[in-house]
């Protein structure tokens, strides 16, 4: 039987109990005190269900080699700026289920291995954030949901990219698009900004902006600085990536005479003394020279 924290279960495992169909209905009806969530799946109290009881129906309604994906994935996986009403479930192109009620149910032939947070089994995020930005529509969403796991540091743009080659090409041709552009889209909001934005607030350092667009004053465009200092002109990179488009783009900021201080996820989480330090060294620096000739695009 289920905890009394989820008190989710198969309608099966309650009549294998000894439970007959008329009790479980009795106690179903809309005064009663348990209620259907999916077929087959019963929560045994009224009220509105919590998000992992939703969850938890939805594994066991789609059965033991299901996964959770899209954003609901993301989120499980830390990215909590996102959501969704309804539920995206990846299950093996042999078996036959139908979407139900806030669960969507897709087949397919390449099942991920899946990650088990808390008990349950969700796709890994580069499967995830593809998943999710082919069902959006809004390039802005799109972009953000695309790009989020891989600022977080939790996979890597070639992994992304691989799933997008190795799966359906129904609506992929905006995704792989978006990952050759030679900007990076803004991200805020993402997780790793969370932590930039919590780290600087205790910092001696004046705020920046975030997800400034820069360009030379002729007007070329330079790149996106996570984080900028328009007056002494300097530019923070706190991403996980280190791929061709970021180091084109620290390459452009270097010609414009830009300073950037770049830090990893994993020093922006871990080591936030040792990451002030050096902002503040790099914002001294920058102070004490010619600021570069770049201006902002708003």
């Amino acid at each position: 039987m289920p905890t009394s924290t989820e008190a989710v279960v198969r309608r099966s495992t309650l009549m294998a109990a000894g439970h007959s169909n008329y009790s479980v209905a009795v106690r179903c009806r809309p005064d009663g005190p348990w209620q259907q969530l999916l077929p087959g799946v019963l929560l045994l109290k009224s009220g509105q269900p919590t998000r992992r009881q939703r969850l938890k129906a939805a594994v066991l309604y789609a059965g033991p080699e299901a996964q959770i994906t899209g954003i609901e994935s993301l989120r499980a996986h830390g990215m909590h700026a996102f959501d969704a009403d309804d539920l995206h479930m990846l299950i093996p192109s042999n078996r036959r289920l139908s979407s139900r009620d806030y669960v969507r149910v897709e087949r397919t032939s390449r099942m991920p291995r899946a990650r088990n947070i808390r008990g349950i089994s969700f796709a890994p995020p580069y499967r995830a954030a593809v998943d999710a930005a082919r069902n959006l529509r809004d390039p802005g969403e799109q972009r953000a949901v695309l790009y989020a796991p891989m600022e977080a540091g939790l996979c890597t743009i070639d992994q992304v990219r691989a799933e997008i080659d190795a799966g359906a090409q129904r609506g992929t041709a905006a995704l792989r698009a978006m990952l050759d552009e030679v900007l990076p889209p803004p991200l805020a909001n993402t997780v790793p900004h969370s932590w930039a934005k919590r780290l600087l607030s205790d910092a001696p350092l004046p705020a920046p902006e975030w997800n400034v667009p820069l360009h030379t004053n002729s007007g070329e465009p330079l790149g996106v600085a996570d984080a900028w200092w328009d007056t002494v002109g300097l530019a923070w990179d706190f991403g996980n990536q280190y791929d061709t488009l970021t180091r084109r783009r620290h390459e452009a900021f270097s010609r414009a005479g830009v300073m950037v201080v770049r830090t990893d996820v994993a020093e922006l989480r871990g080591n936030a003394d040792r990451v002030v330090l050096a902002l503040a060294r790099g914002y001294y620096k920058a102070a004490n020279r010619p600021r570069p000739a770049v201006h902002v695009i708003g």
